[in-house]
């Protein structure tokens, strides 16, 4: 069967003029490791995604299976734009790997291949997924075969099959780093960072070029804000300024514009990326990569396009607002709300508690994120996290923890009623820890434990 990373699409001399139209298709794969010492047969994996899906699979089994598959077959699923190919095989070993011993354990997996359409392609991701959870319910874990994310039993029953779980766009790309060994200490060599997961989304993979290393975690959250808005939004023409926040402009350019002016042997330059390749394939660095750059070329004598310093800058200054994806804030709210009794409960309990630790606690560490109505574009809502200070029917009184990009008439500090509904993120800062709604269960034993109850 075929393996959905081997198969880069190219931007050579022959594309279209649409710098980031992909020439074909790029599959989704997964593989579902099988904890049992017998292999999996066709009829135990077919009846279990017809039960899951609930309907009979509508397809058909390959006439020739390639060598060392058990069996395969083909269906059709609601929203596939052709149909998925399921087959089993042998696993492959996993020593040395950083995985549980209960994965290098299993003799054998059941993969599966299928395309995601451009349109929310983060909805059927999700639906994928949890049918291979759900249907082959004491599988150890599922790989993403196109980003490498091992996603283990507990974050298949979190993230997919929690009554909570919504489709989320960031199960869908990876971001990876290549960078050159500091020669000696206070040096700043240039990184280089990408994604691996866009182009089965119909988008050109993204990249950040020569970043120092010192601003590599600002790079993290550029990349993963800018890939979430180009899979929610239309894809801007090369070169045309572009904001991943309020006063934040960048722009993309087609890697070659870039790595043409990058020294032989950086990361990122044309030799680098040809080196890439491995066993004889085209490496994917050379395929349809967009490079997020600065809005305008820098350079006295010699225009060249660079990495956006400004936007980096006003992230790591912490006064940035970077815009939210429509599908984030959907699942982040969904899931705030299913747990806000939980974070209510922690502030009343810390109300009748005594000692500087949970007194600091109660006045300023609990926090939420909700959207600052009101700004200069209507399109473009500003999450903005607040501190709680009290607590009323259906709503608190919260104090902006920063200065708002999109309200010249707030402040740091500005306290504003928030309709409670509208929360979608929330977090309590104890002395042990961080807690927020992906650790509700652990938030109230904490709470009792910094009162001396525990």
């Amino acid at each position: 069967m075929s393996d959905p990373t081997s198969e880069p699409q190219t931007d050579g001399p022959e594309s279209s003029e649409d710098p980031w139209e992909l020439s074909e298709p790029f599959p989704s794969g997964w593989v579902v490791f099988w904890p049992h010492a017998e292999a999996p047969t066709r009829e135990e994996i077919g009846s279990a995604f017809a039960a899951w899906l609930g309907n009979e699979l509508e397809g058909e089994s390959p006439e020739e299976g390639e060598e060392g598959t058990l069996w395969a077959f083909t269906f059709q699923m609601e929203g596939l734009p052709v149909p998925a190919l399921v087959w089993a095989e042998p696993a492959q070993s996993l020593e040395g790997e950083d995985v549980e011993d209960s994965v290098k354990k299993c003799k054998w997996v059941v993969r599966m291949q299928a395309v995601l359409p451009f349109e929310d392609p983060h909805e059927l991701y999700f639906r994928i997924v949890a049918m291979l959870a759900g249907s082959i319910s004491d599988t150890i874990g599922v790989l993403d075969a196109v980003t490498g994310h091992f996603l283990p039993r507990s974050v298949l029953e979190s993230g997919f099959l929690a009554p909570e779980a919504m489709p989320h766009e960031r199960w869908l790309w990876r971001v990876s780093g290549a960078g050159l060994a500091a020669p000696n200490e206070g040096s700043d060599p240039p990184t280089m960072l990408f994604t691996t997961g866009l182009w089965r989304c119909g988008r050109p993979e993204l990249e950040l070029l020569e970043l120092p290393a010192s601003h590599v975690r600002a790079g993290l959250i550029m990349l993963d804000a800018m890939a979430g808005l180009l899979l929610e939004g239309e894809m801007p023409k090369a070169g045309a300024v572009f904001e991943v926040g309020p006063s934040l402009p960048i722009t993309l350019q087609p890697w070659r514009e870039v790595s043409a002016t990058i020294e032989e042997g950086v990361p990122g330059s044309t030799a680098f990326r040809a080196a890439a390749g491995q066993s004889g394939m085209e490496s994917p660095l050379l395929g349809v990569r967009a490079v997020i750059c600065h809005p305008e070329p820098v350079g006295s004598f010699r225009k060249v396009w660079s990495w956006p310093r400004d936007a980096v800058a006003a992230i790591e200054s912490g006064q940035a607002a970077l815009f939210a994806t429509e599908h984030a804030t959907k699942a982040g709210l969904r899931r705030a709300q299913r747990r806000w009794e939980t974070f209510a409960t922690a502030f009343a309990s810390l109300k009748r508690a005594e000692g500087e630790a949970a007194i600091k606690v109660r006045e300023n560490g609990f926090s939420v994120q909700a959207p600052l109505e009101g700004g200069e574009d209507p399109d473009r809502v500003e999450q903005a996290w607040f501190f709680v200070k009290r607590f009323e029917a259906g709503s608190i009184d919260a104090a902006l923890m920063e200065k708002p990009r999109s309200r010249s008439d707030l402040d740091a500090g500005s306290v504003l009623r928030v309709d409670t509904t509208t929360v979608s993120d929330w977090r309590v800062e104890l002395p042990e820890g961080d807690f927020g709604p992906e650790r509700w269960q652990e938030l109230l034993p904490a709470v009792d434990r910094l009162r001396g109850l525990g």
